[in-house]
């Protein structure tokens, strides 16, 4: 890693990396995809496409540790797909990386995920939605969800 790393850049280092792993995974698995512009598209990061010409949008979350996976509320879509990226922790020997973890989730699934969090924390005052590191864990590579 060159440098220090501010927790902003962290962050936004993350993310980007979150969203390139998404983008190439389901590149593989037969997807065209394409990338918004981030933070300033309301929807989501990404829309992939299907080669019948369905399309379906998805929201990149990236986490380098784990830690809650904050997600804001959104408009309901039946075309929108959460996947959440947990990055493997970088190691001293690079040739011996670990694998990143995806987990995939309808938006109807992240709500209610959120919707749990938020009454089981009926006193946190933070206006961010979202829910533990753990809530997502039977959605690990749950990719079978996307359209086909």
């Amino acid at each position: 890693m060159v440098g220090q790393v501010t927790r902003t850049q962290k962050s936004s280092r993350t993310q980007w990396t979150a969203q390139f792993l998404v983008a190439a995974e389901l590149a593989r698995r037969g997807y065209t995809v394409c990338f918004t512009m981030g933070n300033h598209t309301p929807v989501a990061d990404l829309m992939a496409g299907l080669p019948n010409g369905k399309s379906f949008w998805v929201d990149v979350k990236g986490l380098s540790s784990k830690n809650a996976w904050l997600i804001s509320p959104k408009e309901d879509r039946n075309d929108l797909y959460y996947i959440l990226v947990l990055l493997a922790p970088l190691v001293e020997a690079p040739e011996v990386r670990q694998p990143d973890r995806f987990f995939v989730l309808t938006q109807a699934e992240t709500k209610a995920l959120s919707g749990a969090y938020d009454l089981s924390h009926p006193n946190t005052q933070d206006p961010t939605s979202g829910f533990g590191f753990k809530d997502p864990q039977g959605h690990e590579d749950a990719w079978h969800k996307l359209p086909c």
